[in-house]
């Protein structure tokens, strides 16, 4: 008792962790998150917050990203890749940018959608992103933001 008594821990027995229990939950919420943001995608009308767009503001928006992002057609590879004719590329394609793991592993295209939510938190959206950019939380932003990289063509 003296040598295996702990006051602190009051609790009796041992936490097991199963390591394919634990590989399941994470695939699992892996899942919910997919189809959470299915669902968030068609609970906001895109197509109406698109209807009344603003290039313009979306061009002085897109000044915050030109410190890492190329907006030309050079393609120029910052820290980060370039966006012109983002809108409906793939994901990861730019052969000459070293993508995160997460993003060369995310396959899928860049839609309106898609952009609309990475751009309110890319973290969050794409856990494993390298990209350190905190997100537009404003819906009109977003909407803006992308108008202007569609327009990139």
């Amino acid at each position: 008792e003296i040598f295996y008594h702990d006051n602190n821990d009051m609790r009796k027995g041992f936490v097991i962790i199963d390591d394919e229990v634990e590989f399941n939950e994470k695939e699992k919420k892996s899942d919910t998150e997919e189809i959470d943001s299915i669902i968030l995608a068609e609970t906001i009308d895109l197509e109406s917050l698109f209807k009344s767009t603003d290039i313009e503001r979306g061009k002085k928006l897109s000044k915050q990203c030109q410190a890492c992002h190329d907006f030309s057609t050079n393609l120029k590879i910052k820290t980060g890749p370039p966006l012109w004719g983002l809108v409906n590329r793939e994901v990861a394609v730019i052969k000459d940018y070293k993508y995160s793991d997460a993003l060369a592993k995310f396959n899928k295209n860049w839609t309106r959608s898609e952009l609309f939510l990475f751009l309110e938190n890319p973290k969050e959206y794409i856990p494993g992103t390298k990209m350190i950019y905190k997100g537009l939380k404003k819906e009109s932003d977003r909407v803006n933001l992308i108008s202007f990289l569609e327009s990139l063509k």
